[in-house]
């Protein structure tokens, strides 16, 4: 059953002719009789809610697009993005598409009840992105993900720089060989890290001599472990792609009687709640989520009140990291 004026009108006690002069913008949204008209016309459904009513008088809704892992970070992503959402006056709704059979099918379907969308889908190829600004022309979209080629505007952590600072933080230290714990390269982050880390170890006349193709879980930093062990390597600096494969390489070496950092160096990446708590205290990359979540959702409301061109090239914003160092490695 569909929601028409004579509905909103019996709930909020207003005449008919109020209801449609505030729903057609000719009552100030300011004014408390429009504000309880447009917050029940919100919470009845009313189909052209959003059409009708100018996003200056209302409240925006606004559904964060992943592809869910179950990584730590992504707690972090999203509490951050909710908290930021909240204080923005916009209501957050999450939605994974990693198990989606037609991408923009669902995303048109949500288009339907959300005024913008965050995308956060870092495995998808600028072909991918295409297509999806196709189906979605002219509506506002921010991708908080790194890709080869920006199709929507982005603004997303300086991961290639996260790798290099690992790498300058280990030459600093003495190190002299270099290992890396890498994420899944066909995640654009992940690769940028690698590269980041790379090239700075390679332009100071170095070369990495041991790469474990890790997937970013704590199991994989343990077999990381037990790989680099069987290869009698020591007195390495191993930069681990994320925090979580980090720990878990540390607490496999810790219970076969290494020592950290004294065997190996380790720095991690994204400084979660673990990378704080856990003994040794990781050194690690840190990733400032509030201040992607605040850039991202403030650029998004300005393309909902059109106040950004959605017809001009994608722009980039990389949002600078910086080392924590603590204690694993020397």
């Amino acid at each position: 059953m569909s929601i028409g004026l004579k509905d909103i009108s019996n709930v909020t006690g207003y005449s008919v002719s109020t209801v449609s002069r505030v729903l057609s913008n000719k009552i100030s949204g300011n004014a408390e009789s429009a504000k309880k008209i447009i917050q029940v016309a919100r919470k009845m459904g009313y189909s052209k809610y959003r059409s009708a009513v100018i996003p200056e008088n209302r409240i925006l809704d606004i559904a964060l697009i992943t592809q869910h892992f179950s990584e730590e970070f992504y707690a972090y992503l999203y509490s951050s993005f909710d908290k930021v959402s909240l204080n923005k006056n916009c209501t957050l709704t999450i939605h994974s598409v990693r198990h989606s059979k037609s991408l923009q099918e669902d995303l048109s379907f949500l288009a339907k009840s959300h005024d913008g969308f965050i995308l956060f889908l870092p495995t998808l190829d600028p072909f991918s992105y295409n297509k999806i600004k196709e189906t979605m022309a002219n509506y506002p979209i921010v991708s908080i993900a790194p890709s080869f080629e920006s199709i929507f505007d982005t603004f997303t952590f300086d991961s290639y720089q996260g790798g290099a600072l690992a790498a300058q933080a280990f030459i600093k230290e003495g190190y002299k060989k270099f290992g890396i714990i890498r994420g899944p390269l066909e995640k654009w982050e992940a690769a940028l890290r690698r590269n980041g880390f790379r090239d700075t170890i390679e332009n100071a006349g170095y070369n990495i001599i041991w790469d474990y193709k890790g997937n970013y879980s704590f199991e994989s930093g343990e077999n990381a472990f037990h790989s680099v062990n069987k290869d009698k390597i020591r007195n390495i600096g191993i930069f681990a792609s994320n925090d979580q494969m980090a720990v878990g390489f540390i607490h496999a070496a810790l219970e076969n009687k290494k020592e950290i950092p004294k065997d190996y160096g380790v720095i991690g990446y994204d400084n979660i709640l673990f990378s704080k708590i856990f003994f040794p205290k990781l050194t690690t990359i840190d990733t400032d989520v509030d201040q992607l979540a605040e850039e991202a959702i403030d650029h998004l409301i300005r393309m909902i009140k059109k106040e950004v061109n959605l017809n001009r090239s994608a722009r980039k914003t990389l949002i600078p990291v910086e080392l924590i160092k603590r204690d694993t490695h020397k």
